[in-house]
């Protein structure tokens, strides 16, 4: 008889609804204790919950353990990316999530079982909130109480508000735990909800299933487990941290009835729902692209470095875009970027120069500091250098000119971007070729300066077409002259940049 009234609500539902919404989910998104790891949701999934997601949470002291939770992971040093990464405010100012906590007064069930949906109606209905693109609501304990008639009210008025809001996602909820266990009635009421949301493909966040599983795994709910992580053995959190490095495998913060992991756990839950709602989808992985050794003059993207030519000192690609590696890579808009670099790192590209000349470099760089640095490297040997300014942020770009001006001979060549100060992001380097003028006869030649292997250096600085000790004598004598007429680039043997006695011994050796 029971379960013949739950499917007569269904069709009821149904009949209230009408036909789909156009862009209607056609799966369910359960977030459950199986979503309450954070190592999956890449970089670029919560870039885009912080640029897409507008959020309204209303809650009493239960439902304070989510957001908690996420405050405390803001200073955590042993998150997956940096802790900053999960910044939120009421507002979304500085690159923050945007999420209104206390958005009304009240819980699911406090003070009554309609109050929350009236009060939804009321925020949304101000100019000021035409934005919220999800709305949460938790209960406090009323679901160990409510009868099934409660839990119909609360799904009917859920339907009315995604029915009356299409554009906002109303986010499901199930009750704490209270120890009745399986057989419990809260649990009955949590199936109720549970069954809805997979029968018409809603999304659930299953706060009583997050709580009934420590992080390996293991499950509690049918031992008598409560929202204090206490059970019928002991309390399974407290053993858990226990045996666990606090500030590397959990950390501490506030949890109104109940225990530090239990709300770190919701926090990492709250995150992969809100990355699930702008678009991720776990399990995905990207795609690699195929590598090809770029032309220049012309331009190289920082995702596109040789297979396996990289140093990266944090495993898995913490951006999660473009490539499967141990590169950070996130999106960025037009592309993809190399980002949470860090000191010490670096990577190789091939390229192929088509002309022989000397070459500016420019970098498309973003940082929140002035202290990045990254040297690019021709074959081994330092040609270019980048200061990255502070650009205002991550997410900020601006594009820097290398000082250094570089004779590069056609042919193949390896760049290595060595990045000796981290904490920047590199989008690309640009390679722009300039005309060389041709060298001058030196004082003293017997004719003009030659390239005979064609590097770019003019070796064959006597003109009488070898490279020979005579060459590297004229080169010393005529030093100050040469500095001073003939082209940087021609004569810059070692490539730092001047002309000068370090030249003259690059000469020698190269005989």
């Amino acid at each position: 008889m029971r379960l013949a009234r739950h499917l007569l609500f269904i069709l009821l539902l149904a009949a209230v609804l009408g036909s789909p919404m156009a862009g209607a989910r056609t799966a369910p998104v359960i977030v459950d204790h199986t979503s309450a790891d954070l190592q999956p949701v890449p970089a670029s999934a919560i870039g885009a919950a912080k640029t897409n997601l507008h959020i309204a949470y209303g809650h009493t002291s239960h439902g304070s353990q989510l957001v908690d939770g996420m405050a405390g992971l803001r200073t955590f040093a042993g998150a997956p990316l940096p802790p900053a990464t999960y910044a939120f405010n009421e507002g979304g100012t500085g690159g923050a999530l945007d999420l209104d906590d206390y958005f009304v007064d009240g819980d699911l069930g406090n003070p009554d079982f309609t109050a929350w949906a009236t009060g939804t109606r009321q925020y949304l209905g101000r100019a000021e909130n035409r934005d919220v693109s999800v709305v949460l609501w938790s209960w406090c304990g009323e679901v160990s109480w409510a009868t099934e008639a409660n839990i119909n009210t609360y799904l009917s008025l859920m339907a009315g508000l995604e029915r009356d809001y299409p554009a906002v996602t109303f986010v499901y909820m199930t009750g704490h735990l209270d120890g009745s266990g399986t057989g419990g009635n809260l649990n009955a009421r949590n199936n109720q909800i549970r069954n809805y949301c997979r029968a018409n493909n809603r999304v659930l966040y299953d706060f009583a299933d997050i709580e009934s599983y420590d992080p390996d795994g293991i499950g509690y709910l049918a031992r008598g487990a409560t929202d204090a992580c206490d059970y019928d053995g002991g309390n399974w959190a407290r053993t858990w941290q226990a045996s666990h490095v606090e500030g590397r495998d959990w950390y501490g913060c506030a949890a109104a009835h109940t225990e530090p992991l239990n709300a770190n756990r919701k926090a990492y839950a709250a995150w992969h729902l809100f990355a699930r709602l702008a678009g991720w989808s776990p399990g995905t992985t990207p795609a690699t692209p195929t590598i090809t050794p770029v032309i220049l003059p012309g331009t190289v993207e920082a995702e596109y470095y040789a297979p396996e030519a990289f140093h990266d000192t944090t495993p898995g690609n913490q951006g999660g875009a473009c490539r499967q590696d141990d590169v950070d890579i996130e999106a960025i808009p037009g592309g993809y970027a190399v980002c949470y670099v860090r000191d010490g790192e670096w990577l190789e590209y091939n390229v192929t120069v088509d002309r022989t000349a000397a070459y500016r470099l420019e970098a498309r760089v973003a940082s929140p500091t002035a202290n990045g640095r990254l040297e690019v490297l021709v074959d081994r040997g330092t040609a270019f250098t980048i200061a990255a300014p502070n650009t205002g942020g991550y997410g900020t770009y601006t594009t820097i000119v290398a000082p250094e001006v570089r004779s590069l001979a056609a042919g193949p060549h390896t760049l290595t971007v060595r990045f000796s100060t981290g904490y920047l992001n590199l989008d690309r380097l640009a390679f722009t070729g300039l005309p060389i003028a041709l060298p001058l006869p030196v004082p003293g030649a017997t004719g003009t300066p030659q390239d005979l292997d064609g590097d770019g250096g003019y070796e064959d600085v006597n003109g009488n077409g070898r490279h020979d000790f005579a060459d590297v004598v004229l080169f010393f004598n005529q030093m100050t002259w040469i500095a001073g007429n003939e082209p940087l680039a021609a004569f810059d043997f070692n490539a730092n940049g001047r002309i000068d006695f370090a030249d003259a011994v690059c000469l020698f050796n190269g005989l």
